[in-house]
């Protein structure tokens, strides 16, 4: 792993305590509430309606209880009543800089989010503060796997490589051959991806006798990111590409705040490491999604942000509609007084599926089937048979690289089924299919169908 010498990309914030931190980010909140009350006709109407007295607001804990939070719903009905921006906007058209679109997780449509330059700039750089950490230089190779479109991560990635001085490899249009191929021309610093894609590049490379270690001696991390992972997966993967696994957590709607691990990695001692917030420029909270009240550190809950410093379209308590695990600053050895949430168990509140009366998580599937290192991807489909019965059909392929027996090939299909019986309480359907039947993910990881309902296809498991 990376050791324990903290690399502090701003000194002055870094070695802040945690009080003065908190006074910071109270001091920015006063004057984000100040101008979206004068500036904002959504903010000004929500606060009006709700009898909010921002003048009774003395602590971030007035905040917490007195100022309501918002959903996506609250987004998309008000840009319906002022397209396209709604009235959050609090800059002249003129003065956006590029609007994002969210990837639509929960199924109920997209928002629309305009970033001013500022913003733009604010979130290049909150990226450098993650290449700093983990040890990359100026002049360094970065090679991002993400596509570049409508959605901020892409867009606002290759802006960090730019400002952090970084060479950038956009490869995410070539197949995954030839990334592979480039990244033996050109070695890799630093790789950017989704767990899935790692996983797709791990095999492949094998296919093609490329060794990492040999091949891409200059490699310092690899960044896998958007999806929950095992620590099982995590360390195969390290000990494969030989550089230390490295994590992020970001969505439009946090922008231009980010969550990202420091130098001590996203698992240590058998046991997982920290996302720290970049909480200058980020408000956030870890909620229960019954009591709206913060959550211990250690507990999971609701993620709620706040962007202290964005410009264009400010969010104010958002609820995400993401189950985190809160940590407190004190839980990460690095000495910074940024708390944050656990790597690799970020996941969705909506992605949990209701079958035959138990709560299943697909995360929790995830790390059943990939405990089996001869699987490489898998799909589920959960409908109605014949006989009106509950039923769930689990697709998977093998990893070629993998040597299995024909006993082995044989009865995994009931090793899998045990397993994930044992771990979820519900009987799934293994099947075997051809190498290359399945999809595989750049970014948006979508695993799971639903067709139970009559008429309608639910695709499952939209991981940020």
């Amino acid at each position: 792993m990376a050791g324990d010498v903290r690399r502090a990309y701003n000194p002055v914030l870094e070695t802040l305590s945690r009080e003065e931190l908190r006074a910071l980010q109270f001091r920015r909140l006063r004057t984000l509430l100040e101008r979206v009350v004068h500036r904002s006709a959504f903010y000004r109407r929500r606060f009006a309606e709700r009898g909010v007295p921002l003048d009774a607001i003395k602590s971030l804990e007035d905040f917490a209880v007195r100022v309501p939070s918002i959903t996506k719903q609250d987004l998309l009905d008000d840009q319906a009543e002022q397209p396209p921006y709604g009235s959050r906007l609090e800059v002249s058209e003129h003065a956006i800089a590029s609007t994002f679109l969210t990837s639509g997780t929960t199924g109920i449509g997209q928002e629309v989010h305009p970033l001013s330059w500022r913003d733009l700039e604010q979130l290049g750089d909150s990226w450098c503060y993650k290449f700093h950490w983990i040890g990359l230089r100026p002049g360094d190779r970065g090679y991002t796997m993400w596509p570049i479109a409508l959605q901020v991560a892409g867009v606002s990635l290759a802006r960090g490589f730019q400002k952090y001085g970084l060479q950038s490899y956009l490869v995410a249009p070539l197949d995954v051959g030839r990334k592979l191929e480039t990244m033996r021309r050109f070695p890799p610093s630093f790789i950017i991806t989704v767990p899935a894609y790692l996983t797709r590049l791990t095999v492949v490379a094998q296919q093609m006798g490329i060794d990492p270690r040999r091949d891409f001696p200059e490699l310092r991390a690899v960044d896998a990111t958007t999806q929950a992972y095992t620590l099982d997966w995590a360390r195969e993967m390290e000990a494969f590409w030989g550089a230390p696994l490295t994590e992020m957590f970001g969505a439009t709607q946090s922008v231009p705040g980010i969550m990202i691990s420091c130098e001590r990695g996203v698992h240590r001692d058998g046991r997982r490491g920290m996302l720290h917030a970049l909480e200058h420029r980020l408000l956030f909270e870890v909620v229960d999604p019954g009591t709206g009240r913060q959550v211990a550190s250690g507990e999971e809950g609701e993620l709620v942000v706040t962007t202290l410093t964005r410009e264009a379209a400010p969010m104010i308590r958002f609820r995400m509609g993401d189950r985190v695990i809160y940590q407190a600053a004190s839980e990460c050895a690095c000495g910074r007084p940024f708390a944050g949430i656990q790597a690799g168990t970020v996941a969705r509140y909506d992605d949990m599926i209701k079958i035959k009366g138990q709560n299943v998580w697909p995360e929790a599937v995830d790390a059943a089937v990939f405990g089996f290192r001869e699987v490489e991807e898998y799909r589920a489909t959960v409908f109605i048979d014949a006989e009106g019965r509950e039923t769930v059909a689990v697709e998977y392929e093998l990893r070629p690289t993998v040597a299995l027996s024909e006993e082995e090939r044989r009865t995994l299909p009931a090793r899998l089924q045990t397993d994930v019986r044992e771990r979820v309480g519900v009987t799934m359907n293994f099947a075997e299919v051809a190498h290359d039947t399945l999809p595989r993910y750049e970014f948006k990881t979508r695993r799971w169908t639903d067709e139970r309902k009559a008429g309608r296809r639910v695709e499952r498991y939209l991981s940020r």
